[in-house]
């Protein structure tokens, strides 16, 4: 399935401002309390210091960018401080740092079910490509954000006329 199938599917479930915003903040937080513990899992690599975390943060943006390129390089930016802040918190003592991966994790569902429930009046579970798509769903947001500024314009023609009523980007 091409990515403008995916976003095509995408789109008439998050149709609302808000749900969106949620969204996005949403995958930096499920991004966060993943590297947590992944920062402390030490890869062997001589004279680096490599953790899984690293390797997690990589992969993302690898697959993010070949979704779509622009908002793939955009969605990474903020890969850098949710990085730094989950080694940050790696730090403190395991206990405190499981507390707070796991509140991170309870608050951010809690917030993107209830943006869907509250603001857009409909749910989609994890039909939509399943856990993958919460590390790389602001990349489908981000390509929203180009469609609104004219740019992306083969993508957005791709998207929208794939199917009878497909959403238009508001």
């Amino acid at each position: 399935m091409s990515f403008a199938d995916k976003l095509r599917t995408w789109m008439p479930l998050h149709e609302n401002g808000v749900s969106r915003a949620v969204h996005f903040v949403g995958a930096y937080l499920f991004t966060f309390a993943l590297l947590v513990p992944l920062s402390w899992v030490r890869l062997p690599v001589p004279g680096v210091s490599l953790t899984a975390a690293h390797l997690l943060v990589l992969a993302v943006v690898l697959y993010a960018v070949t979704l779509e390129w622009t908002a793939g390089l955009l969605m990474a930016l903020p890969l850098l401080p949710t990085l730094a802040a989950a080694e940050a918190v790696a730090r403190l003592p395991t206990g405190t740092a499981v507390g707070v991966a796991v509140g991170v994790m309870v608050v951010r569902f809690a917030l993107v079910v209830g943006a869907h429930v509250v603001f857009e009046k409909k749910t989609h579970g994890l039909s939509l490509g399943g856990p993958l798509l919460f590390f790389i769903e602001p990349v489908y947001l981000l390509t929203l954000v180009l469609f609104g500024m004219g740019l992306k314009r083969d993508l957005h023609a791709r998207v929208t006329a794939g199917s009878p009523g497909a959403a238009a980007v508001r």
